[in-house]
């Protein structure tokens, strides 16, 4: 059943293509996600290709889909595993409230402030085209950044311990995104992104 506009509170514009919904998940749910994330995921250090060079990323990741699935990332292509069963529960749900077919999940663990991710746009060949990304924030409050293509204006949004930023079509297309480095000391932070992969 989809979710009634009034049970979520969208705090972006409705003219931009994204929104978020800061408590998608009850407190207790979302911290019972967090430590089996973080206990129970293949982590591993990514390797991407950029300008010919392969570096590794400063984050932890895991990919997890449906069976055959692939993906690749800035010329890398990591294993794929299974979903797990908590991670599919979540996938249902969002299938659920928001209509839309998700078969794959990345999940990225940010140790500390220093690991972060640049900014990109989440436009791989892999990915259905205009396809909506449902991006889950588990731990630690992080700062994103989304940046206009077109007109350069960023719009920057607190992402906090459950908080569901949904990124619909033309997002991908007209904006880049990132979580910004910080100086601080912070917790742990898990994202899970679902999508929708389409080899």
């Amino acid at each position: 059943m989809a979710i009634e506009s009034n049970h979520l509170s969208q705090i972006v514009s409705p003219e931009l293509p994204f929104a978020l919904f800061e408590d998608y998940l009850d407190e207790e749910e979302a911290s019972r996600l967090l430590r089996h994330c973080l206990t129970d995921l293949p982590w591993q250090t990514e390797q991407i290709r950029m300008f010919g060079q392969c570096h590794l990323a400063p984050r932890l990741s895991c990919s997890l889909g449906d069976d055959g699935l692939k993906y690749r990332y800035r010329g890398a292509q990591g294993a794929t595993y299974p979903f797990t069963s908590k991670l599919n529960e979540v996938r249902l749900r969002l299938q659920g409230d928001f209509g839309n077919p998700f078969n794959f999940v990345l999940a990225n663990r940010y140790r500390s402030g220093s690991d972060y991710v640049g900014w990109h746009a989440d436009d791989e060949k892999d990915l259905i085209r205009h396809g909506t990304i449902a991006s889950l924030s588990l731990g630690a409050t992080r700062t994103f950044r989304l940046r206009d293509n077109r007109t350069r204006s960023v719009h920057s949004i607190q992402l906090k311990h459950r908080a569901l930023l949904i990124m619909i079509a033309g997002c991908q297309e007209n904006f880049k995104h990132t979580l910004v480095k910080t100086n601080q000391t912070v917790a742990e932070r898990v994202n899970l992104s679902y999508r929708c992969v389409s080899n």
